[in-house]
């Protein structure tokens, strides 16, 4: 019973990084767009546990034999016993229900970041259910049902690094393009409460103690190694990135801290339970660099993708490095599930965790783009100039975040 009493507090923390999210996000964009931004991570708390219950369990983890999809045996979650336990551990089925709705939750909020202040919030609810169907179900049961195609090829994924962050990173720069830059005379108004992304990077980091440490289902040596590791990672991340703000633009901004605590904590989450804490310091501070690096570049054609909160490069980015880095780092002694990495000789499971983590990007971009596609020639995707410039709180909600609120 302990082990399910872990898993629904587990679930409570990820619920926790919905409104972390929202703050994290609210605070970088303009006032006139706070409380639209801020709705958007966590309006999913209400649609997805809705179809979690209909279909979307079912479809990740029902028994079958599917390669890339489950069925619906488990829907409305039929055939589903208060007392029944997860195959091979003692954890109830129903707090696994509710720690898995969490991440199946908070993917789609990740993605609003690339298209708020100038995305209609009603094609954004349509988008959340056909994506989580078409993209999410899929690539989670791929990776962790027993006879997912990737699962059976060896590849790894201890808390969702490549579920839940490659397919939402690629979804939104999907997104963004679809969508196209913001008005120019507007796009750079923006971080309109910087204590308030503060205050959301700590609920994210507090809470991912419960995205990863859960992972494992129940209290033991591994949850506690992958609660140790997302706390070094970020923090070696976080030392690099400062380092690297220095060096190339003297600067020291609040906002670089908080979005490298991010890029660590999505880096270490693929390998949370696999790799030993060295590892996991090591696995922040390459991905903070070569992240820091890469948005150097990704700034360049900003005027062109304009993924308004870099949703692409803080979380698509790195979460690509962190499952590729599964394969370099895992190491048997600490988990007995994993083969050894690379640094142990093994470059046979780098190969696999490459090959599984690029065809997710591919898939999550391309059934994205095409989604979108379809929902801009059909319901619309965009707001009109004249509303983009007001602001969408006041039209899509009838609210302003901030009684004393200009038109900025």
């Amino acid at each position: 019973m302990r082990n399910s009493l872990w898993v629904m507090i587990s679930a409570a923390l990820i619920l926790l990084m919905h409104f972390g999210l929202a703050l994290y996000y609210g605070g970088l964009v303009s006032a006139r767009n706070a409380l639209n931004t801020i709705k958007m991570s966590i309006v999913t708390l209400g649609v997805v546990p809705i179809l979690w219950w209909i279909m979307g369990y079912s479809l990740i983890f029902a028994p079958g034999d599917g390669r890339f999809t489950g069925n619906f045996y488990y829907s409305f979650f039929n055939h589903i016993d208060i007392a029944q336990t997860v195959s091979l551990t003692s954890v109830l089925t129903y707090a696994f229900i509710c720690f898995q709705a969490m991440f199946a939750s908070i993917a789609p909020a990740i993605i609003s970041g690339s298209g708020v202040e100038r995305l209609k919030f009603n094609t954004y609810l349509i988008f959340i259910i056909i994506w989580e169907i078409c993209v999410y179900c899929t690539v989670a049961h791929s990776i962790w049902h027993p006879s997912g195609w990737a699962y059976l090829l060896g590849a790894f994924d201890f808390a969702g690094g490549i579920v839940v962050h490659v397919s939402a990173g690629f979804a939104a720069l999907a997104l963004a393009i679809v969508l196209k830059p913001r008005q120019t005379s507007y796009r750079t108004i923006g971080k309109n409460n910087l204590p308030l992304v503060v205050l959301g990077c700590g609920l994210l980091w507090f809470g991912w103690f419960g995205f990863n440490g859960g992972s494992g289902l129940e209290i033991n040596r591994v949850s506690i190694l992958a609660l140790t590791n997302t706390f070094f990672a970020p923090a070696a991340a976080m030392v690099v990135w400062m380092i690297c703000d220095v060096v190339f633009f003297n600067i020291k901004s609040v906002t670089g801290v908080c979005s490298s605590v991010l890029v660590g904590l999505i880096a270490i989450t693929p390998a949370a339970g696999y790799v030993e804490i060295g590892s996991s310091i090591a696995i922040g501070a390459i991905t903070s660099f070569l992240t820091y690096m890469f948005q150097i570049f990704y700034n360049r054609y900003k005027h062109k993708v304009d993924d308004t909160l870099d949703v692409f490069v803080c979380h698509g980015i790195p979460g690509v490095l962190g499952g590729i880095m599964v394969g370099i780092f895992a190491s048997h002694n600490v988990n007995p599930a994993i083969p050894d990495g690379a640094i142990y000789g093994n470059w046979d499971l780098v190969l696999k965790q490459l090959l599984v983590t690029i065809a997710v990007a591919a898939f999550s971009f391309i059934v994205s783009f095409v989604l979108l596609k379809f929902l801009d020639m059909t319901v619309g995707l965009r707001v009109n100039v004249a509303q983009e410039i007001s602001g969408l709180d006041s039209i899509e909600h009838g609210e302003q975040a901030y009684n004393n609120q200009k038109a900025l």
